[in-house]
């Protein structure tokens, strides 16, 4: 496994297993920060466990990042994501090549992440390896807001400021969403900026689904960023979808960071 999809398998997995409410976010490469890939766990239904609201979706995730010289580098994800009655979850990505892996080209790869509540575990599969990792879940979820000692956080020193706008509500794919625009201000000086950064997420939330239909995100040091689901579903999904094929090589533990032969 490459180190580009080793990370995002890692990252995605840390996603899987958070508990609590999803936090702000700024998903895929360059630059990831603290609490982003707990939204993006967010995004895919697997921040907390829903149960008695089975969908299924396709989705799209389209990056743009602008460069001084005017240059535009593109990336997109595509994706099928499911969750049945139980709340076990599913999401089946497909990651471009980026970099170096482009212009060797190398093939876009499929990673399957399915959260398991029922069973206590997380599973990410390498349908191309057959093989999976599992990790089993904590035996104790820790409610939004607490820390690992079980108090509330402290606040840094250097959090952005952050404001939230009502954006009231409208029908996205078919179901009807509420929104909201948060701004988060980095201030001069913080990451060695001469000016204040503003870093706004606009964010459309099925209530009665409790998913993220569509996300948008803007971000002067990364650029842009899409999310949006389609084709949503209310069925039942195929309880297969949630279980490990036959025929895989079970490890233990977190995927490795490093790379691997293709």
């Amino acid at each position: 496994m490459s180190r580009f999809y080793s990370v995002f398998a890692l990252a995605a997995l840390a996603a899987l297993c958070a508990s609590g409410q999803p936090g702000p976010h700024r998903m895929g490469p360059p630059g990831p920060g603290p609490g982003d890939f707990a939204f993006m766990g967010g995004e895919f239904g697997f921040g907390k466990v829903v149960t008695g609201a089975p969908y299924s979706a396709q989705v799209t995730t389209q990056m743009t990042q602008t460069l001084a010289d005017g240059t535009h580098i593109q990336r997109s994800m595509t994706a099928s994501v499911a969750r049945d009655s139980q709340g076990r979850s599913r999401r089946e990505e497909t990651m471009s090549a980026i970099g170096r892996l482009s212009a060797n080209g190398a093939a876009p790869r499929t990673m399957v992440f399915i959260h398991d509540p029922v069973a206590s575990m997380s599973y990410v599969l390498d349908p191309n390896a057959h093989t999976v990792h599992q990790m089993q879940l904590s035996a104790h979820g820790r409610g939004p807001g607490a820390s690992a000692n079980g108090g509330t956080p402290h606040a840094h020193p250097n959090a952005p400021a952050v404001t939230t706008e009502d954006l009231g509500t409208q029908v996205i794919a078919g179901v009807t969403t509420t929104g909201k625009r948060m701004t988060r201000t980095i201030a001069a000086g913080t990451e060695g900026n001469d000016r204040d950064i503003a870093v706004v997420t606009e964010t459309w939330t099925a209530s009665d689904l409790q998913v993220v239909v569509m996300s948008k995100t803007s971000d002067p040091r990364f650029g842009d960023r899409v999310y949006q689901l389609a084709n949503i579903t209310r069925a039942e999904p195929d309880p297969s979808l949630f279980t490990v094929p036959s025929g895989y090589t079970v490890e233990q533990g977190r995927p490795p960071r490093g790379p691997a032969p293709q």
